[in-house]
């Protein structure tokens, strides 16, 4: 497979607002499609093999990996993650530009496997913002938004490995501001 301009990576921080971005992309860009991820974690209820993630038991994940089936793969709070080769064919195949949403240490690793893919960060306006932001979703305790705030800092040194850096006021100025990337850097 010719890997030029066939996928996307977005990263940013915990709570930077990457899924809402994501989503509008998705509802905007029909030439897009969100790659499924495959994970060792359990599936939770209402999750869907295949949807939401790959749900993969340790013995396949690790016959996955000796047989070269990851972009890139990495341990997550106790569980491996990865982007199959697989799910971004499948939606190459589909004329659709693979989407994949991922940390800072996986998209390094994505640029050794695909180093023509479009690389964009999503940063927030300021880390007090953020931890605003974290705080008003009310799903994490203080100690994890502490964690997530200082492992933004850890990512936000790595912005210079990106192709662009947004910085996410509104999801709604970001994601058209991404979507005019996209159309250019596809010829959309």
């Amino acid at each position: 497979m010719k890997n030029k301009k066939k996928l996307i990576v977005i990263s940013g921080p915990s709570g930077v607002g990457k899924g809402a971005i994501i989503k509008s992309l998705l509802n905007n860009v029909k030439t897009l499609g969100l790659a499924v991820s495959a994970t060792t974690r359990p599936q939770r209820a209402g999750e869907l093999d295949g949807n939401d993630y790959y749900f993969y038991s340790q013995a396949n994940f690790d016959e996955a990996v000796k047989n070269g089936a990851f972009i890139e793969w990495c341990h997550v709070h106790g569980n491996r993650y990865g982007t199959l080769k697989a799910e971004i064919d499948r939606l190459n195949n589909l004329s659709k530009i693979g989407l994949v949403e991922i940390d800072t240490e996986g998209a390094n690793k994505i640029k050794q496997s695909f180093p023509e893919a479009l690389r964009i960060f999503i940063a927030p306006p300021t880390l007090a913002i953020l931890e605003e932001r974290l705080k008003k979703r009310k799903t994490e305790s203080w100690e994890e938004i502490e964690k997530r705030v200082n492992h933004a800092k850890v990512e936000l040194n790595e912005i210079e490995h990106y192709d662009y850096v947004i910085i996410n006021d509104t999801i709604l100025d970001s994601s058209k501001e991404i979507e005019k990337i996209i159309k250019k850097s596809f010829n959309l």
